[in-house]
């Protein structure tokens, strides 16, 4: 069975590739092309995503030395989303297998984007079942062979996601914010 590592990418404020937003689970399986299709598919299926939304998806052996080329693509739609939220902003959808201790567990920052409603405090309760309902979209429908897996790079070892939650938290993932155009600057006497 290989590991492959899912790249999922959503350009938000500009079509530039390194102004994608993107998330990375991995999958245990034979059939890449499988994979990818059914992955595209359970994404078009979660709401704040939807067919319209462009993203997109790559598969890579995640066991394989660099240079690592994809071994899949799709391309779902063109252009570019606006952020309606600070782009660093997420939802972390935690995950583990078996156990929930290091090497058992992982997470994925889901973008603030999909979160609809306001950034209170804290996300309320049908914001943290729109993340959750994440878990059900990356592990869905998979092909024969096929499971979402927590990969231990320190160990090798894929295992397979036994249990998910979304805690009451915002999470801030400062890679996804732009860069910089201007500054003010300024001295003191």
């Amino acid at each position: 069975m290989a590991i492959y590592r899912v790249q999922i990418a959503f350009p938000f404020d500009s079509a530039l590739p390194r102004d994608k937003v993107s998330i990375n689970p991995h999958y245990g399986g034979n059939n890449p092309d499988a994979l990818a299709d059914v992955l595209v598919n359970n994404l078009k299926a979660i709401t704040e995503v939807g067919a319209a939304r462009s993203f997109d998806l790559k598969v890579y052996d995640a066991q394989k030395a660099p240079p690592n080329y994809p071994l899949e693509v799709r391309v779902n739609g063109s252009g570019f989303t606006a952020s309606t939220k600070p782009r660093e902003l997420a939802v972390c959808l935690s995950y583990y297998s078996t156990w929930n201790r290091p090497r058992y567990r992982g997470r994925l920052y889901i973008p603030g984007q999909f979160v609809s409603g306001a950034a209170d405090l804290r996300p309320s309760s049908p914001q943290r079942v729109q993340v959750g309902a994440w878990a059900q979209a990356l592990s869905a429908n998979m092909p024969e062979g096929h499971n979402w897996v927590v990969y231990s790079k320190m160990n090798d070892e894929a295992y397979g996601v036994t249990n998910w939650w979304v805690d009451d938290e915002w999470d801030i993932q400062r890679s996804r914010g732009l860069r910089p155009t201007t500054r003010l600057e300024g001295s003191l006497p």
